[in-house]
Parts: structure tokens; sequence; C-alpha cells
């Protein structure tokens, strides 16, 4: 088996073309085109890269694109996985401080890693029988008798039955996905330790049918509540197959895409962990009582809906939070402070359902961040709170996020606001 190249950029770089050829950039393009044109643009001679971050494979090369934060790119990804498992997009978070050097450095590898040993301690946990009805002719009588089937006339077997039974078996859907997707990735993994554990799985699932699955095969898969826990490994099959080219005789992926929007990742971190910490957090020393994400707060006009990241309760006042992930500076008009973003906050505070004392912008802060500020509209008194937090701080290194640090960096951003603000 060929070994991939990999070529690691940063959120916003250039790839020339001259680094990939000709076939691969065909290839590129393709998947691009598969995911709606968000991963990267295509100039006359070089590739850039955007806001989503992870890997596109393709032709034998593979593109990995991290965040753009530490110095370091193995910072950079510990600091990926590390939001990716706090906000269960990649799997469930655990305590395990696996080094990134058995992952080879690589986000892909990682990512395999994670469905692998996820897949495996489900298998050995809880592995799934079920019911599965079958329709066949049989010599004896089982099950359910199909007397319509011999009076069709379409019966040729004589001495034969029409049944209609039930068996208790392995081999079912959500088996058959899993099986599918761990031998796809057991083909494209160059990972010793990530091929013995897929090894593993496909031993422990050696009663279940090897055959394709598609994604629109998953919307057939409905898990009850003793099933509940196989829902994240679930959604990691999705994610590959959704976004993933196959070639089905050959049984391989010929084009693989794990991206994550950062703006959308950034955004559920935040709401994340003020929904786990709100305990401990206050805002314009006040004490935070309850936190709703992506709250819808009705329709501007009647008809375009809005949704707010977070809306922050304490108590008798009320705050709308929406996350920015991109960069203020000095350097630019209004550092950087977007116009846009600021007609948005304002539908926002006065389109809504319900009254707020205030809307939190909240940007990933820099060395070169404006300090915070406060907007008031003087016509209605709206208020507009712009704040930042410093986000190269909360990867630990140790493949988790550092929660005292956040915890630090909340209680500075939330300083302030709500001062002067009517009770």
């Amino acid at each position: 088996m060929s070994e991939t190249e990999t070529i690691t950029r940063r959120e916003w770089e250039d790839i020339s073309y001259s680094c990939i050829g000709e076939d691969v950039i065909s290839r590129l393009e393709a998947a691009n085109e598969r995911l709606g044109g968000r991963v990267f643009d295509f100039h006359r001679h070089k590739l850039r890269t955007k806001s989503f971050v992870g890997v596109v494979a393709a032709g034998g090369t593979a593109v990995e694109i991290l965040p753009k934060i530490h110095d370091k790119n193995e910072a950079n990804l510990g600091y990926l996985l590390a939001l990716l498992r706090y906000t269960g997009m990649l799997a469930k978070e655990r305590n395990d401080t696996t080094g990134l050097g058995e992952h080879r450095g690589s986000f892909l590898e990682a990512w395999i890693s994670f469905f692998a040993t996820e897949l495996n301690g489900l298998l050995r946990r809880n592995y799934k029988q079920k019911y599965v009805e079958v329709e066949e002719r049989s010599s004896f009588l089982r099950g359910k008798l199909l007397v319509e089937r011999d009076l069709d006339g379409s019966s040729v077997l004589s001495a034969r039955y029409p049944c209609r039974y039930e068996i208790f078996t392995p081999d079912h859907l959500l088996n058959r996905t899993l099986k599918f997707c761990n031998t796809l990735l057991m083909r494209q993994t160059r990972s010793a330790p990530n091929r013995g554990v897929l090894r593993q799985n496909d031993a422990l699932l050696a009663d279940v049918s090897d055959t394709p699955v598609f994604v629109r095969d998953l919307d057939r898969i409905h898990l009850d509540r003793l099933d509940r826990e196989y829902e994240p490994i679930l959604k990691l099959c999705r994610l590959l197959l959704e976004n993933s080219a196959l070639d089905l005789r050959a049984g391989r992926i010929t084009q693989l895409a794990l991206v994550f929007d950062m703006n959308v990742l950034f955004e559920k971190f935040v709401a994340e962990f003020l929904r786990r910490n709100k305990e401990g957090i206050s805002i314009g020393g006040d004490r935070l009582e309850d936190v709703e994400t992506q709250y819808p707060l009705g329709k501007l006009f009647g008809k375009f809906g809005m949704r707010v990241d977070a809306v922050l309760r304490t108590g008798d006042r009320t705050y709308l939070l929406d996350t920015k992930y991109k960069v203020l500076g000095d350097d630019r008009e209004n550092s950087g402070l977007s116009v846009s973003d600021f007609y948005q906050m304002y539908a926002y505070a006065r389109g809504g359902k319900e009254e707020c004392d205030g809307v939190i912008l909240l940007y990933p802060k820099t060395a070169a961040s404006p300090e915070p500020e406060k907007f008031t509209n003087i016509p209605d008194d709206a208020k507009l709170f712009v704040r930042t937090i410093n986000v190269s701080g909360m990867y630990t290194g140790k493949g988790r996020v550092d929660e005292r640090f956040i915890m630090d960096e909340l209680k500075k951003t939330f300083e302030g606001v709500g001062e002067g603000v009517p009770g």
C-alpha cells in the first residue's frame, strides 16, 4: 500500500499548485465542490484554505488544515482535538492522554483512532443483536404462513411454504454500517496501532455481512433507549460516508473529507462551556443562572428566522451572546468590527420575541485585539458589548482544554457587562 503524502497548512494559508500536481488539483476541486465550495478557494497558481479545519485526502495526497492559534502544528492539532472532544463532535470525552506521536501527528489518524477505540469499547461492552424479519420458502412451517404467495400463481417451488419469521442475529443494518466503515478505515490508515484496533473490531463483527452501506441507509437505523450509546459512533459514520467518494468495487475511499467549520466549533465550545460551568460564572457581578444554547428569537418581519448562539440569564437580567470566529485588530477601520455584525445584533436585540438587557459579541483575543467596548444606541438605549477571550491558552497540552484558565478568562470577559443597565 503506497504512502499518502500529507501537506499541512493552517487556516487561510496557500498551497502552490506546483506542490501537488494536476491530478490531485482536479480531485481536490471535486471534493471541494461536493462540500459546497467551503474548504478551498482556487486561484490561478495556488489554492487557499478557508475557515474549515480537518483533512481532505484525494489522489494519494492529504491536505491537513489546522487552526491558526499556536506556533507549532502539534499544539494546533491538540487544540483542535480537544475542542472536538469537549463539544462531542468527535467522540465522548475521555481521560486518556494519548500522545499525538502515536497518531503520526496526523488529524486523520487521530480521528481514526477515536473511531476505532470508541467502536471497540461498544462492541466489547454492548454487542448488539436484534430481531430481523426474514421472508423465504421453507420445507417446514415457520412463523407466519404467507398464503397469498401461493395463490398469486407465481410459485414454482413444490413442497415449500412461503413464511415470514424473525431471527435474533447480529447481522442487521446497524452492525453492517459499523463493519463497512471500519473496513474502509482499515484500508485508509497508515498507523499500526490504529490498524490493530480496527482488525479487532473486524473480528468482533465476523458474523456480520460485509456489504456496502450508503448515507441514505443511515436514516433507516432507529435507536431505542437501549441503543443510545451507539449514537456518537453513528454520527462519525455519517460524517465519513457523507464526505467521502467510494470505489465500491475495490471497497476503498477514493476521496475523503473530515472537515469542521471553526466558526461553528468555536460557537459550540463557548456555549457548551458556559452550560457546564454556569455556577462559577458571573456577568456584571450577577451570578449566571441559566444558559440556553441555539435559542430561537422568533422571526424578523414574520419571515426570517433568528437564532442566537446562547441566551444568558442572571435572574432579572437577560443577555444575548453571539460568538464570531474572526480576529479583530487595531490596523483596520473600527478594529475590524463589521457593520453587518452590528446590524445583526441590533435585529436580535429589538426584533426578538422577548426583551434583553444587552448583546455580547465575543471574539478570539490576540495581541492586536482592542480593549473591551460598550456601544449604546441612543434612540432606544440598545446596548452592545464587544468582548474577546484568549483562546491560545485553552489547550493544556494533554489532550484536554484547561477549564480553570477558561473560567478566569470568562470572568475577565464579562467584567463590566451590565454596568449601567437598569435592573
